[in-house]
């Protein structure tokens, strides 16, 4: 949302607005209202015949054919892999705003520990649409094979911070982390973007690393979540779908492969429509299963 001057922060996804409405909606009435495909419909979407999610996707959407399983059973082609989803913000961060004000390094500087993040004009919380998308990928991807980690399920007291959900990724010694966001940007603004990190350097951190596959992960988000969802590529971030950060702690302070992904904006009335429905929440971490799937077979 805007800033006291009415421009835009750059970090739109976590500034705060008022919480007013926010809180009045429960999250046993957001969170998990669609039922979500069996093991073998999701490894249907993930892999064919050992070729990435993207490719297979791809073949489905020109074709217009389900896509073969392996004989003999169940598809688990992300067996022995690590995913860490970060699902932005936490329910209860309205409730202790003192304890996520508090300033973390963030990699040579100090931000917040975490943020409320953004709604929509009618009230419904990123919060919320963030920990039902990470919820639906982590069974998708677990179907796969994947071990799934979220760095947090909406039952910690606030957060955690920032600086903890890097580690968290960095500790698992994930193939890829993913952190989901829903974008408070300007109203006529509309379309989803990965964000990448650029390189820092500080005394806590060096992710010079994680700088080349980091953006290949981007670059696989970029086309399997358009080919889920249908949502365009933003209006207003980056370029082509992909904006380099580096001014996010979880960005600046991972060790391995990390993207942001902001799935829609939430001030736009289409998206709105958008991230309020549960089947295309449902779409959404379709979209982003497949991205981590393309990227750690890759």
């Amino acid at each position: 949302m805007p800033g006291a001057n009415g421009h835009f922060p750059r970090e739109r996804h976590a500034r705060s607005d008022p919480p007013g409405r926010r809180w009045l909606l429960k999250a046993s009435l957001i969170v998990g209202a669609a039922a979500v495909p069996g093991s073998a419909l999701i490894a249907d979407h993930l892999l064919t015949e050992g070729q990435p999610a993207v490719r297979a996707a791809g073949a489905a959407a020109e074709g217009g054919r389900r896509l073969p399983a392996r004989p003999g059973g169940s598809v688990r082609p992300l067996t022995g892999k690590v995913v860490v989803i970060d699902p932005g913000h936490n329910p209860n961060n309205i409730h202790h705003l003192a304890q996520i004000n508090q300033p973390i390094n963030a990699g040579g500087f100090d931000k917040p520990c975490n943020t409320v993040g953004t709604q929509t004009d009618a009230g419904f919380p990123e919060w919320a649409f963030n920990l039902d998308v990470a919820r639906r990928a982590r069974t998708f991807l677990r179907a796969a094979g994947a071990r799934v980690i979220l760095t947090q399920n909406g039952h910690t007291p606030y957060g955690p911070c920032n600086n903890r959900r890097a580690w968290i990724g960095n500790n698992a010694h994930a193939d890829a982390v993913v952190a989901i966001h829903a974008d408070g940007g300007p109203p006529d603004g509309y379309g989803f973007a990965a964000l990448t990190p650029l390189l820092v350097v500080s005394s806590i951190s060096d992710n010079a690393a994680i700088i080349k596959p980091s953006h290949e992960f981007g670059e696989a988000t970029v086309r399997h979540f358009r080919e889920a969802t249908g949502e365009p590529l933003s209006t207003y971030l980056g370029a082509d779908g992909i904006q380099p950060r580096d001014d996010l702690a979880g960005l600046n302070l991972s060790t391995v492969p990390k993207i942001f992904i902001e799935c829609a904006n939430m001030r736009n009335a289409a998206d709105a429509a958008k991230v309020t429905d549960p089947a295309w929440r449902e779409a959404a971490a379709h979209g982003i299963s497949r991205s981590v799937a393309a990227f750690v077979l890759q």
